[in-house]
């Protein structure tokens, strides 16, 4: 099935809707096809080409278990992921996150002795913009990434008594207290995050 000729709109969702169930479809066998919740809309998209996208959330029962989606349907890639627990909004930024690395063919590293990244370094610097007397332990670096030849580093520490995840080296910076979330998928939410947060061309 082909896409609405149109974008995702409030009078259009049931197309796009119908256009979900149809991609869904190539995934899921017909026992296990879900019916789609509620759309959540976002108007705009800050990754060049692609714009107004529709989020659906879903269920799937398998083996007595039901596992939790969102689906996502517009002027962009279709995709689909696990909800995590995440708002809609949230799950959008996971989203754009992960469209953002698909094109730039942003891949996972493993830090060698000459990328001279200091963990302790890098932590200190994200954290000492928002609390410069707090407390860090047991620093550890859960996933790096190479995004054109920088370094972006998902940190995980016990700060303040509390365990996050730090956004540090060249990624946007940022924390994060979704520690049961893999650090690839709590780095992409980061990523489409900061996206968001840029100025369009006409506000720059």
């Amino acid at each position: 099935m082909n896409p609405p000729a149109a974008a995702p709109t409030g009078s259009n969702l049931e197309e796009w809707r119908s256009f979900a169930q149809s991609y869904l479809a190539e995934y899921f066998p017909p026992e296990a096809r879900p019916s789609l919740g509620d759309a959540a809309l976002f108007e705009a998209s800050p990754l060049e080409g692609e714009g107004a996208t529709a989020l659906f959330a879903f269920a799937v029962s398998r083996q007595d278990e039901v596992e939790d989606y969102y689906v996502a349907v517009g002027r962009t890639e279709a995709n689909y992921y696990p909800s995590f627990g995440l708002s809609p909004a949230e799950a959008f930024d996971l989203h754009l996150g992960t469209r953002f690395m698909l094109v730039l063919g942003v891949a996972q590293k493993q830090l060698a002795a000459s990328d001279s990244f200091d963990a302790q370094k890098e932590a200190r610097r994200v954290v000492d913009r928002i609390a410069p007397q707090a407390k860090m332990e047991d620093l550890r670096v859960a996933a790096c990434f190479d995004v054109d030849g920088q370094t972006h580093a998902v940190l995980r520490c016990r700060l303040a008594g509390t365990e996050v995840y730090i956004f540090a080296g060249d990624a946007p910076p940022g924390f994060s207290e979704r520690i049961d979330l893999p650090p690839h998928v709590a780095y992409r939410i980061q990523l489409g995050h900061a996206l968001r947060l840029e100025p369009k061309p006409k506000e720059k």
